[in-house]
């Protein structure tokens, strides 16, 4: 039987995958029309426990109860009948059709002749919209909304099945804070019309602004639920992990830098940024900050060249150089991990070995023959170094957390022997301990002599880890900031206004 108090209910879950037991005896209660938290390192089973609830996996073990109901196993879309909605990470949109298309998807409204009824799948979206009162037109492709807004028409898509439940996984890490303020006022009007939230996140900071209640899984185990205005984010992430936090480190000393710059950019100007200068010395770590939009990415996919650029230059090591393609960059030394490390880092369905040497795999050619010998003791030797947690190097890389994904790439690029690594966002959507395993790498490599570029939406990320930070606002520089003399408060001020 269900308590009447919680919409869901779910009762000693296991599931088990070939060699691993993901879920052990899993509790998990939600009230109706609470915000929900569910936080957990990377493989703590939070992701598996949630595809148990949507129907695309198939619990072996335990019971599921729903608004009253116990649920059978009958798959995604008899969850989705019943209420349940999940918004995944990665949206589930098609880029080419417009919003009302999206919401409505395998759903239209028909006329009495059973052909699509366009105008009543608008004037319902209208209505969605108004309800939410949020800036978007039916009619606009999604190919052309921001992250905020394709985040809104999930959640309307979600409202449109008629959710009672709407998991939310990461539903923050790519929007902007105006965004993310819109996200949190929708989420407080879906909760006063009775709606509950599951809301997942790795911005701990987040939890105690949207949510009342969170649940900490730990290696595939419950291990508590809290009231969040009884507990800190320092005992969050002792629930995490199991282990004390240390306190952090308060003193930002300053690093004398090499005399010796490797890369200068001058007056670097392309569509989305004007004006952008700045010199990357060997061994230094440099972050690039400002809010989402802010052309960040803009600036170093010109240095990369994946884009044009139109005005200004560019030197390496002292010589005029313009890079008309990603290869020419590679082959210069310089090499990339973008934010998107699912779609454009990794070949998801390669193994580790494949993704790591992709780039390398000239170096291990001899007499024509690719020396397979070498590859596997290079590759074994970066699993060791970067603590790459994998069963194999022959495990495909869809199989990995999201930092041990980061972790390959981090060796496809040593592999290749980069001289410049330019890094976007490193440690988006991934967990707290891991996170100090990512900065620990990236401190080490520029001990090494290597020249570090850092893109992050955390501040805290780039106070970490950099000697120098650029603050960048619609598309222009706006001040730099020296390690020794950082303060949080103006580089925040100056992202938000473009004041320096």
């Amino acid at each position: 039987m269900q308590n009447k108090e919680n919409i869901l209910e779910m009762k000693a879950i296991d599931k088990f995958f070939p060699g691993v037991k993901a879920l052990d005896k899993v509790d998990f209660s939600v009230k109706e029309g609470e915000v929900h938290c569910l936080i957990g390192a990377n493989g703590a089973g939070k992701s598996t426990l949630m595809k148990v609830l949507s129907g695309a996996y198939k619990e072996d073990g335990g019971e599921i109860w729903f608004n009253g109901e116990q649920l059978k196993p009958r798959g995604t879309l008899d969850r989705r009948n019943k209420g349940i909605a999940v918004i995944y990470q990665e949206l589930s949109l098609f880029n080419d059709l417009d919003v009302a298309e999206n919401v409505f998807i395998g759903n239209y409204p028909r006329t009495g002749l059973g052909t699509v009824d366009w105008k009543e799948l608008y004037r319902k979206t209208d209505e969605l919209i108004a309800s939410l009162n949020i800036d978007i037109k039916s009619h606009s492709k999604v190919s052309d909304l921001s992250i905020g807004h394709r985040q809104m028409t999930e959640i309307m898509k979600a409202l449109a099945c008629n959710a009672k439940l709407i998991v939310m996984d990461e539903p923050s890490s790519t929007l902007s804070m105006a965004e993310f303020e819109i996200l949190k006022r929708v989420i407080a009007d879906l909760t006063k019309k009775g709606i509950t939230i599951i809301f997942i996140s790795h911005h701990l900071e987040e939890l105690f602004i949207v949510g009342e209640r969170v649940t900490v899984m730990r290696d595939g185990k419950f291990v508590t639920c809290q009231n969040l205005k009884d507990i800190t984010i320092d005992e969050l992430v002792e629930f995490m992990t199991g282990a004390k936090v240390e306190k952090k480190d308060t003193v930002q000393e300053k690093r004398e830098l090499s005399d010796e710059v490797v890369l200068e950019v001058k007056h670097l100007k392309n569509s989305k940024v004007d004006d952008i200068n700045m010199k990357l010395h060997k061994g230094e770590i440099l972050g690039m900050y400002g809010l989402v939009g802010a052309g960040r990415t803009e600036t170093v996919r010109s240095i990369y060249g994946a884009d044009p650029f139109t005005g200004g230059e560019i030197l390496l090591n002292g010589k005029p150089f313009r890079a008309h393609s990603p290869n020419e960059a590679i082959r210069n030394r310089i090499g990339l991990m973008p934010e998107n490390r699912k779609g454009q880092g990794l070949v998801l369905l390669l193994p580790v070995w494949e993704n790591i040497t992709m780039v390398s795999l000239p170096k291990f050619k001899q007499g024509g023959a690719i020396n397979y010998g070498k590859i596997g003791k290079e590759c074994e030797e970066y699993k060791k170094q970067l603590d790459i947690k994998t069963p194999s190097i022959k495990t495909q890389a869809v199989s990995l957390s999201g930092g041990n994904q980061q972790k390959v790439i981090f060796a496809k690029w040593l592999s290749e022997e980069s001289d410049i690594l330019i890094i976007d966002e490193p440690t988006q959507g991934i967990d707290v301990m891991v996170k100090k395993e990512i900065y620990k790498i990236i401190k080490r490599l520029s001990e090494e002599g290597k020249s570090i570029i850092v893109i992050s939406s955390e501040l805290d990320e780039l106070l970490s880890v950099c000697d120098n930070i650029i603050v960048m606002y619609d598309g222009k520089q706006i001040m730099m900031a020296e390690r020794g003399s950082f303060d949080s408060e103006k580089i925040l001020q100056a992202s938000i206004t473009g004041r320096a």
